[in-house]
């Protein structure tokens, strides 16, 4: 072997070697904490005589090694530098921990380049940094397929769970602009009004529960208390039962909602979506879109009734109206709100229908369509969700994006569904526009409003009136009333469909929308919900100003589908990450080489 191709084939190991072990630097740190040393020797003599002797190593799934020794093992003798450049793409799947990056191939292509090496005696390995930050992927674990390749049959190749990182300045990551089209981008956060959540927001069952009873000093005022107690556990036991089905039933929904018709005739008028609306949002726009958004409901869109039957009782059904998108395999599952009329939320799903997504619109159980007499707030429909998720994948191929959206309630229930084990992978993301915290916040918030209309006439008399309660109906009472009633009929409390633990749970993307006008779910329960969420993609966006009250973002029609489009496109751009990876040769004064 002449001198020359002896040089080009250290340099084609080398890089090789040193690419190798920098993708598998958490894998190997990983092994060193958990695996037996002398196991963990002898995978590692392996795979340096295997590329000393072949220039080629392939490790299975199971096998795992010392990644330092491997590393250190070669280091290049002479000057010069050698640049390796690799390419990552990452798979749409999901593991139980991470949903949102799964690698499952990268492929490494090794290529020398012409550069003049500018080092001395004392220089050591350099890294050229070339990172876009316009995208970040936060993920702790990847299952990745890595193959470092260059010319003449030098090969190394291995599959374990590993991780891609900046690691000690050797390598540099940053995405392959060439992966997507150039696309808006929206903030993290998007947030004006700087609304900010408080424990308020969190209320929970459990915490009415740990309340103490106001305690009196005086013989008069334990009698006083005593009866008063006595009597507020029969009205506010009455109130919860009078009051349980009109919030948690199908004839109570349905009677509530024609009473808020009722109440107000236009609340369903195309016209309510641009007339509020600040100029800011273009109103103009608004108005536009939804005059033809509202024929196109009524006249255009072609759909169809589909069902599945309960995830846990095939003698039911769940009923949803579908609207398929010409050649598109991408579909939304919306979720509509506590008393929203269907054909509402069909106006609405233009939105998505005009993004290229199929719309399917589930009444949930007890809602609308749907069998069953009683809602259960997203605690038996999160599962339903699943077979309507299957039921998607059977029409359109199992490799077709799925998106969960809802508003209000629908968004509660979306993100109970996200939250789910067991999600088909191509579940890619979940928007909740206008949900609430919890149940029991949701309750108060309403309770104190109330409260205030009583207090404020009162309060203006000679003599000022202040309650701390509405009279005989302590809210803490009535509350623990509905949540034992439910429990008896439903087989669950309140507690148990708390968005903040939703929110928590999913690590999809998730995308949290609310407006600063909402009199009927406070925006911070919005802000509480994306703090608690972990998910390594997440947003919070408020919109400020008049843009129409409760659940009314998708108003500002214009700025609402441009941000979701980005929100939904930097999911994308994440699960199709592509990287370039920079490495150079080892110390030129180092005195180790491959054989």
């Amino acid at each position: 072997m002449n001198k020359r191709t002896f040089k080009k084939r250290s340099y084609t190991s080398m890089a090789a070697l040193f690419l190798a072990g920098t993708i598998f630097s958490t894998t190997g740190n990983a092994y060193a904490a958990t695996v037996d040393e002398s196991t963990c020797q002898d995978k590692t003599d392996y795979a340096i005589e295997q590329v000393k002797e072949t220039g080629l190593v392939t490790l299975s799934g199971t096998d795992q090694f010392d990644l330092q020794k491997f590393a250190d093992a070669v280091n290049a003798k002479e000057d010069g530098q050698q640049k390796v450049e690799a390419t990552t793409n990452v798979a749409d799947q999901r593991d139980e921990n991470d949903p949102e990056v799964a690698m499952d191939e990268a492929t490494t292509e090794t290529s020398e380049s012409d550069q003049e090496a500018a080092t001395d005696e004392n220089t050591t390995d350099s890294v050229e940094p070339a990172v876009d930050n316009e995208t970040a992927v936060d993920s702790e674990e990847s299952s990745t397929d890595a193959t470092v390749s260059k010319g003449e049959g030098t090969e190394a190749t291995a599959s374990d769970s590993e991780q891609v990182t900046d690691d000690k300045n050797l390598i540099t990551l940053y995405p392959d602009q060439t992966t997507t089209d150039e696309t808006a981008t929206v903030p993290d956060v998007i947030n004006k009004p700087n609304v900010t959540a408080s424990s308020d927001d969190e209320l929970s069952m459990e915490d009415l529960n740990k309340l103490t009873p106001k305690t009196y000093k005086t013989l008069l005022g334990k009698i006083t208390g005593f009866i008063g107690d006595k009597v507020t556990d029969v009205t506010s036991g009455i109130a919860a039962a009078l009051g349980y089905p009109l919030l948690f039933s199908r004839f109570g929904t349905q009677a509530l909602s024609d009473f808020r018709t009722l109440l107000s005739p236009t609340r369903y008028d195309v016209s309510n979506t641009w007339t509020s609306l600040d100029e800011q949002y273009d109103p103009e726009h608004s108005e536009e879109y939804y005059t033809v958004a509202q024929d196109w409901w009524n006249n255009e869109a072609v759909k169809e009734d589909l069902s599945v039957p309960y995830y846990d009782n095939v003698n039911k059904e769940i009923r949803a109206t579908y609207v398929a998108h010409p050649e598109s395999n991408k579909t939304v599952i919306i979720g509509q709100g506590w008393t929203e009329r269907p054909d509402w939320i069909g106006v609405v799903s233009k939105v998505w229908y005009d993004m290229g997504y199929n719309v399917l619109m589930p009444s949930q159980r007890g809602q609308f369509a749907s069998d069953g007499n009683l809602l259960s707030f997203g605690y038996y429909d999160k599962t339903d969700w699943k077979s309507l998720v299957n039921k998607i994948n059977e029409m359109n191929g199992d490799d077709g994006e799925i998106i969960f959206y809802g508003q209000s309630l629908g968004a509660n229930t979306a993100l109970e569904a996200a939250s789910e084990e067991g999600l088909a992978s191509n579940v890619k993301a979940v928007v909740a526009d206008a949900g609430y915290s919890t149940l029991p916040a949701l309750g108060a918030s309403l309770y104190n409003k109330a409260l205030a209309t009583v207090n404020d006439p009162l309060s203006k008399l000679i003599i000022p009136i202040h309650f701390d309660n509405i009279p005989f109906l302590p809210y803490e009472k009535i509350m623990k009333s509905v949540n034992n009633i439910n429990k008896f009929l439903q087989g669950f409390g309140l507690d148990d469909v708390s968005g903040i633990v939703a929110a928590a749970k999913t690590t999809l993307p998730a995308y949290f929308i609310t407006t600063e006008d909402d009199a009927f779910i406070p925006d911070t329960q919005s802000v509480s919900m994306y703090n608690a969420n972990n998910s390594a993609i997440k947003k919070l966006w408020i919109l400020d100003g008049s843009v129409g009250g409760h659940a009314s973002a998708n108003n500002a029609v214009a700025e609402y589908q441009s941000n979701i489009q980005a929100f939904i496109d930097e999911v994308n751009k994440a699960n199709n990450l592509k990287v370039n990876v920079e490495v150079t040769n080892a110390d030129s004064t180092a005195n180790q080489k491959v054989a």
